[in-house]
């Protein structure tokens, strides 16, 4: 997302905080009203023209790609239930783009969870930043490190075979 997107998400973060901050209940419940409607109205209306986009065939469908693939319209269409790939595909994609620094182990009631296959300064962090980037809607980012290669010797007590000491 581009840095005065990045701006105006962040100014409208703080004035949705200041509206739960209203002291009179009347007015916060108003405010709340009036920003629920407008993002229902703002939504019913990317549903229209992503309707209207996907009639005109191929073409269409190539442009509705090209919103999912661009940040701010991609995260409008999460925000809205409109994103054409599911969760876990775009958590899929996004680790596609790591080359094979790390692997989606899975996704659960909105959990993603992700083990690193390669090392490096700031992987773990840069890693949860792109798959937040591209699912905002994840409930928790869940990223296993991997152990550093051995030399192949694996106790039995490590794998729950044997109790530890027994051996």
């Amino acid at each position: 997302m581009a840095k005065a997107d990045e701006e105006r998400v962040r100014r409208i973060e703080d004035l949705v905080r200041r509206v739960g901050e209203i002291p009179d209940r009347g007015s916060r419940e108003t405010a709340h009203a009036l920003m629920e409607s407008i993002l229902e109205l703002h939504g019913a209306g990317l549903e229209r023209m992503m309707d209207i986009v996907f009639d005109a065939g191929e073409s269409g469908k190539a442009a509705i790609r090209k919103f999912a693939n661009d940040g701010l319209v991609a995260s409008l269409l999460v925000l809205h239930g409109l994103h054409p790939d599911d969760l876990e595909t775009r958590v899929h994609h996004t680790l596609g783009k790591a080359h094979g620094t790390a692997e989606l182990i899975g996704v659960f009631e909105g959990v993603v969870r992700v083990r690193l296959t390669g090392s490096g300064c700031g992987l773990k962090e840069s890693v949860e930043a792109a798959i937040r980037e591209a699912a905002p809607d994840a409930t928790e980012i869940v990223i296993e490190e991997s152990a550093p290669p051995s030399n192949g010797f694996v106790p039995l007590a490590a794998l729950g075979m044997v109790a530890p000491g027994s051996v």
